[in-house]
């Protein structure tokens, strides 16, 4: 059971991403629109995230430290009904042809989940869609109040993708299965 009546307690369990490929393709011209300030070198970010995800590690356990890409790609293939349902929201909200769905779900699970998170399939040299970079921001993608989860609403359009992968998450992957009927939207 998951339970939460503090927000000073000890941290037991968190969701982190690694920032990915997607933060490289932001550009001078793109980067306000995707939400960021300034550019950033990918590799210095990475090195950080690695140390940042040691420090929770040191205080939650590592196998208490979950990355949204390796959930994502764990969820992915196991309902394929919501699968089915979050890859055609998707396709929609990114304003791709309907052709897209059927590319996107040829894809296996774990390239899929990148894809989905970078808009970028490198094995077929393809941007479908703009990156996600602020979904390295995970800390305001659901809070946890008592016993639900609540899926916090993104109010700029760069981070709707962030919403549907969370939502997605959070409904088929059994580390969230004590929310069942217990998710807010």
């Amino acid at each position: 059971m998951i339970q939460v009546d503090s927000e000073i307690n000890k941290l037991l369990k968190v969701l982190v991403h690694t920032p990915d490929v997607g933060i490289e393709r932001i550009t001078p011209k793109r980067a306000e629109e995707l939400l960021f300030d300034d550019i950033v070198y990918l590799p210095k970010m990475q090195e950080e995230h690695e140390t940042f995800k040691a420090v929770l590690a040191a205080f939650a356990g590592k196998e208490n430290v979950y990355e949204m890409q390796k959930l994502l790609h764990e969820s992915l293939g196991m309902d394929e009904a919501l699968k089915k349902d979050a890859l055609e929201r998707i396709v929609d909200f990114e304003e791709l042809p309907k052709s897209a769905y059927a590319q996107l779900n040829a894809l296996d699970d774990k390239k899929l989940a990148e894809v989905l998170i970078t808009g970028y399939d490198n094995q077929a040299d393809h941007i479908l869609f703009d990156p996600i970079p602020n979904f390295i921001f995970t800390r305001d993608i659901a809070v946890v109040v008592k016993d639900h989860i609540i899926v916090t609403k993104a109010s700029k359009e760069a981070r709707q993708r962030e919403n549907i992968l969370t939502r997605f998450i959070f409904a088929v992957h059994p580390l969230f299965s004590v929310f069942k009927d217990k998710t807010i939207n």
